[in-house]
C-alpha cells in the first residue's frame, strides 16, 4: 500500500501561529525570517498548496490580493515579512522603486556605474566596456 500525503488546507490561524514563531525583529522594526531560506534569501515557507516565499504568504494571510500581483520590499531586507515594510504593486512600480533608491538601472551621472568607449562612444557599464564591447567595437584601430 503506497502512502500519499494528504494536502490538508489549515485554517490561517494554524499557518500564522507557526509563522509567528520564526520571526526575530531587529532594530529597524524588520520581521526577520528565521527559517528555511532560498538560495537568494528570501524566507520560505509551505502555505496552503505549495512552498512559497515568506512575504507573500505573510501578505495572503493579512487579507491582501496577492493574485497576479508583485511583493517587494521597502526595507531591502529579503528575509523581512513585516507586512509594514512590504508593497503591493507591479514589476514596474517595483522597479521604479529600486531606481529611486539607485539599486538598479545606470545612474549617467555617477562615472562609477557607467564608462564610455574611446573609439565608438558606445556607453554602458564598466564591465561590459571592459570585455564584451572592446572585443567587438568595430571602430576599434
Amino acid at each position: 500500500m503506497s502512502r500519499t500525503r494528504k494536502n490538508i488546507l489549515h485554517p490561517v490561524e494554524v499557518y500564522r501561529n507557526y509563522f509567528t514563531r520564526h520571526i526575530k525583529i531587529d532594530e529597524n522594526d524588520c520581521h526577520r525570517w528565521m527559517a528555511g531560506k532560498n538560495n537568494i534569501g528570501y524566507g520560505m515557507f509551505r502555505y496552503k498548496h505549495g512552498m512559497c516565499t515568506a512575504h507573500r504568504a505573510i501578505m495572503d494571510m493579512e487579507g491582501h490580493d496577492i493574485v497576479d500581483k508583485v511583493v517587494y520590499h521597502t526595507c531591502d531586507n529579503y528575509d523581512c515579512v513585516n507586512p509594514d515594510h512590504l508593497r503591493i504593486g507591479t514589476l514596474q512600480d517595483k522597479a521604479d522603486v529600486m531606481t529611486e533608491k539607485g539599486r538598479s538601472g545606470v545612474n549617467w551621472s555617477d562615472k562609477a556605474r557607467h564608462k564610455t568607449c574611446p573609439h565608438c562612444g558606445y556607453v554602458g557599464s564598466p564591465a561590459v566596456i571592459g570585455r564584451r564591447h572592446d572585443d567587438k567595437c568595430k571602430d576599434k584601430p
